[in-house]
C-alpha cells in the first residue's frame, strides 16, 4: 500500500513518518492518570475530548528514553479508526508534506515498524506503521515502580480535612459511623444468650473470643422492622474502653467525607438519635458522632458494666486490622490501612493493550480509577451480579479498584491468630474462631507488582 501524506514527527535526532491517514488530531499533552499493571509502552490514561485513552509513548516502542511530558515542545496524536482508544506521544511535530513516490524507497521487512525511507529536502524520513510500531507494547523492558504499602503522604495531607465513615443501611436508608469507634464487623448470624426483662432491641449477649458482649438490633432502635438475611451484620462499637454491638441490615460502603460536607442538627434533632447529616453526592446520609454513641452505652450501662471486668483483663494487642471479602464462596482478606472505601458495582470501560488482569476503568465522583480482576488472578471463573462490590484500595497514591463477590467483616486479628504465607498474592493465613475460619490475608503490593503480573 502506498503512503499519500505524512505527519514529520522528531524524536530525539531521529525524523519518522506517520500516515496522516492513521491521524485525527494533534493537541498538547494532558494530564497523565496512572495505570497499574500498564504494558511497556503505555504511559497511562488521559482525556481527549471527553473520552479515556491510553497514552502510547512512540520513543519507548522504538527503544528510546521516554517522552518528556513537561517539554512544551511535546504533544499527543489522536488517532483514527482501529487506533482511536489510543494516542500516540511524541517529542515533538515538525509538518505535514505530500509524498513524491519518486523519492520514498518501501522495505519489506518482516517485524520491522519502518516500512519506507523518504528523502525530503536534507532530512531522511522513516514512515512507520502503526500496526507494527503497537505490536511493539509489552516487548519493551520498563523498571517496575517500587510500590509501598499505605497511603503516601500527598494522599494523607489532601485528607486531613476529612473523616472517615461506614456507611450502612437499615430499612433502606443509609447511615453512617466514623470509623475510629468502629473496632470490627461480624456475621449476625450467631447464638445469643437471652437477657430476661429487657427490650425488644436487646439481642441478648455473644460470646467474642472468649468476652462476653452485649448486642441490641439498631433497627429496632430506631423504630425499624429487623428482616433476619444473610447481609446483616453486626457492628462491634468501642467508645472509653467499653464494647457494645449493633445489628443493622448490611454494609454499604467506607468513604471519606469533608468536614464542609458534615453537617450537624443540634440536641433536639431525633431524640438524640442523630448527630447530622452528611452532604454526599447522591444522597443525604445520617451519621453518629461520640454524643449519640455514648446515650446508646449508658441505656444499656447495666450490662455492658457487668462485662467491664472480663473487657479490661482481654485488651490484648492486635497485629492487624483486616476487611473479609468472598470470591466464589471462599474468604480472602485485605489489610484495612489500604481500603479507601467500599462501593456497589459499577460498569467499567476497557483500556486498549491493558495487562489482562486489569478490568478496565471507572469513573468514581470524578476521578478515574482502574478496577483489577482477583479472579484472573487467582484463576476463579469471573462471575459478577448486581450484589458485586469494588474494593478501592490506594497504594502510593493510585488508587484501584477490585471486585468481589460480598464484604463479609472487618476484623482486628490477634497475632496469635496469624500464620504467615509466602505463596502467590498472600502474606498470612487467618486462623479465626479458634481456627474453625481460615481466610487467606492478600498482599496487594504483589497484587499489583509487576513480577507478579503473570501470577
Amino acid at each position: 500500500m502506498q503512503v499519500q501524506e505524512i505527519l514529520i514527527v522528531k524524536n530525539a535526532h531521529e525524523n519518522y513518518g506517520i500516515s496522516t491517514e492513521d491521524i485525527n488530531q494533534i493537541s498538547r499533552v494532558p494530564s497523565l492518570m496512572p495505570l497499574p499493571l500498564r504494558p511497556s509502552g503505555v504511559r497511562g490514561l488521559c482525556s481527549v475530548s471527553g473520552n479515556v485513552v491510553s497514552m502510547v509513548d512512540m520513543n519507548q516502542l522504538l527503544g528510546m528514553p521516554e517522552v518528556d511530558l513537561e517539554d512544551n515542545r511535546s504533544r499527543i496524536i489522536s488517532l483514527n479508526e482501529e487506533f482511536s482508544s489510543n494516542t500516540l506521544l511524541v517529542s515533538d511535530v515538525h509538518n505535514t508534506v505530500e509524498i513524491d513516490q519518486d523519492k520514498i524507497e518501501y522495505i519489506d521487512k518482516k517485524d520491522d515498524p519502518v516500512i519506507a525511507i523518504y528523502k525530503y529536502e536534507d532530512l531522511l524520513i522513516q514512515v512507520l506503521s502503526l500496526e507494527e510500531l503497537f505490536l511493539k507494547i509489552n516487548k519493551v523492558d520498563i523498571p517496575a515502580k517500587e510500590v509501598t504499602q499505605g497511603k503516601s503522604k500527598e494522599s494523607q495531607a489532601k485528607e486531613a480535612d476529612s473523616s472517615r465513615f461506614l456507611i450502612f443501611s437499615m430499612s433502606n436508608e443509609k447511615y453512617a459511623l466514623e470509623i475510629d469507634y468502629l473496632q470490627e464487623i461480624i456475621l449476625a448470624d450467631v447464638e445469643y444468650t437471652e437477657i430476661a426483662g429487657t427490650s425488644d432491641e436487646v439481642l441478648g449477649l455473644i460470646t467474642l473470643r472468649d468476652e462476653l458482649l452485649l448486642v441490641l438490633d439498631l433497627r429496632i432502635h430506631y423504630g425499624f422492622e429487623a428482616k433476619k438475611k444473610d447481609e446483616n451484620r453486626i457492628l462491634i462499637v468501642s467508645f472509653e474502653g467499653k464494647k457494645i454491638g449493633l445489628c443493622i441490615d448490611s454494609i454499604l460502603d467506607i468513604r471519606n467525607f469533608y468536614t464542609k460536607d458534615i453537617e450537624y442538627m443540634g440536641d433536639s434533632f431525633q431524640d438524640n438519635k442523630i448527630a447530622g447529616v452528611i452532604h454526599a453526592k447522591d444522597s443525604l446520609i445520617s451519621f453518629f458522632d461520640e454524643k449519640v454513641i455514648n446515650n446508646i452505652f449508658k441505656e444499656n450501662e447495666t450490662f455492658i458494666d457487668t462485662n467491664e471486668a472480663q473487657e479490661d483483663s482481654s485488651s490484648d494487642e492486635y497485629a492487624m486490622e483486616v476487611i473479609v471479602f468472598k470470591l466464589a464462596d471462599k474468604e480472602y482478606a485485605f489489610d484495612v490501612d489500604n481500603v479507601d472505601e467500599i462501593i456497589d458495582i459499577l460498569p467499567s470501560t476497557k483500556v486498549a493493550f491493558s495487562d489482562e488482569n486489569i478490568d478496565g476503568i471507572i469513573n468514581i465522583r470524578g476521578q478515574i480509577v482502574t478496577t483489577v480482576s482477583l479472579f484472573k488472578k487467582l484463576n476463579i471463573p469471573t462471575v459478577v451480579t448486581e450484589n458485586s462490590k469494588i474494593i478501592v484500595c490506594n497504594i502510593e497514591g493510585n488508587r484501584i479498584g477490585f471486585i468481589v463477590d460480598s464484604v463479609s467483616d472487618i476484623l482486628n486479628v490477634k497475632e496469635e491468630d496469624l500464620r504467615e504465607e509466602n505463596e502467590g498474592y498472600f502474606n498470612a493465613v487467618l486462623h479465626l474462631n479458634h481456627g474453625k475460619r481460615l481466610v487467606l490475608s492478600m498482599d496487594i503490593n504483589k497484587i499489583v507488582s509487576k513480577e507478579h503480573a503473570d501470577g
